[in-house]
């Protein structure tokens, strides 16, 4: 078994549409798109309707290439550039002596694909679009359609540049806060797996001082028996054995001990009842069920089992509103141990509550440094499922019940 975390998730559509750059995509090409099409009625330079309907799809490509920039951002580049091209070499109107189509209110668009290259695309790419974007300016301003004084086009390249190199400084800044912002949330998870690492070595602490308590004390037996009554001094030197082998496996994956963290004893299989039990009242239905044959758990996976299920048990009540259910279920499979925590999604979610949010981090690392599997993630339903599997202690290594 893996012990990596999958994490499973079904909003990541709704994640997508509350983006600020799609909700301004999406504002532009309401806002936007219906007065470029006034303006494209009300200009009497456009020859003849084929052409006005020539110009209304160039600009409705445009829009759509700023809405899908946000997941292709380079192709839609290309093909908002395309468009915006074309547009150049159309005549929009008798306003300032015959402007380009591509001056129209939904030209503005065009700015959201250039700055999605800058913000999502390394920074040869987006020095490429915005090279781009500035010829771009510089065909609109001196485009043979329009007869538009020098001054008048300098005046336009300037401002139309200004604005393109704008687009490209919004989204390369974006582009380096994301890199900040993934930078602080690596720096939190390498903190928090060492953080839970700690944590784990204490809880191992008094597992390996218990063992090497037990294995002092048989080998003191054994060798005072090991003559007068050679089966007594037998067992206990098997009793050496496999407790040393138990305390050397658990101590795998622990890092420097700290002599000064407080000690507790290792939890066993039944204190995932009483963990049920605190956490049932007026508000939570918790049912607790079990399946199969018990069988021997190393600590490290006792300690790993019983504390996902008390985090998942306490993110369930946290997250979620009342009425809500919960269902834990322990299965003894022929090789592993099975647990499942399952949530209905309660009345909805929860108020905010404080939380470093590196819970299923911490559950992970534990279920990995005793060779289980962990996976969490939404349900159709609405609830939250988490479910761990752990392998039963191998015969030589003793375990506990």
């Amino acid at each position: 078994m893996s012990g990596a975390v999958r994490k499973i998730s079904t909003s990541d559509g709704w994640r997508v549409l509350n983006r600020p750059d799609v909700i301004l995509a999406i504002a532009m090409t309401v806002l936007l798109l219906p007065a470029s099409l006034i303006a494209i009625v009300q200009a009497q330079a456009v020859p003849d309707p084929a052409a006005a309907a020539v110009i209304t799809a160039l600009f409705t490509l445009v829009h759509a290439a700023s809405l899908v920039s946000v997941r292709f951002p380079v192709i839609a580049f290309a093909a908002a550039s395309l468009a915006m091209f074309a547009l150049a070499l159309l005549p929009g109107g008798e306003g300032v002596a015959g402007a380009p189509a591509a001056l129209f209110p939904s030209s503005f668009a065009y700015l959201l694909c250039v700055g999605e290259v800058a913000a999502l695309r390394t920074l040869r790419l987006g020095l490429a679009a915005l090279g781009i974007g500035v010829l771009g300016a510089a065909v609109i301003a001196w485009t043979p359609a329009s007869a538009m004084p020098d001054g008048i086009r300098i005046g336009l390249f300037v401002g139309l540049a200004a604005m393109i190199a704008a687009a490209w400084a919004i989204g390369l800044l974006q582009r380096q806060r994301g890199q900040y912002a993934e930078e602080r949330q690596r720096t939190r998870v390498r903190e928090a797996i060492v953080a839970e690492r700690m944590r784990i070595n204490r809880d191992l602490h008094d597992v390996v001082a218990h063992s090497m308590t037990v294995m002092i004390a048989q080998a003191d037996v054994a060798r005072a028996l090991i003559r007068d009554d050679p089966d007594a001094g037998t067992r206990a030197l098997h009793i050496v054995s496999d407790t040393g082998r138990e305390a050397l496996r658990a101590m795998r994956g622990a890092i420097a001990a700290d002599a000064d963290a407080p000690r507790e004893p290792t939890p066993g299989i039944d204190a995932i009842g009483a963990l049920v039990e605190s956490v049932r009242s007026s508000e939570t239905d918790v049912q607790f069920e079990e399946t199969g044959t018990p069988h021997r758990l190393g600590s490290d996976a006792l300690i790993a089992v019983h504390h996902a299920v008390r985090e998942a048990l306490t993110n369930a009540v946290r997250h979620t509103a009342a009425p809500r259910r919960i269902v834990v279920r322990l299965e003894w499979a022929a090789d592993h141990v099975i647990a499942t925590i399952d949530d209905d999604g309660g009345g909805g979610p929860g108020p905010a509550s404080p939380g470093s949010g590196l819970g299923l981090i911490g559950m992970a690392e534990r279920v990995r440094l005793a060779r289980g599997s962990l996976s969490a993630g939404l349900e159709p339903s609405g609830g939250w499922r988490v479910h761990i599997e752990l392998p039963y202690a191998d015969a030589a290594d003793g375990g506990v019940e």
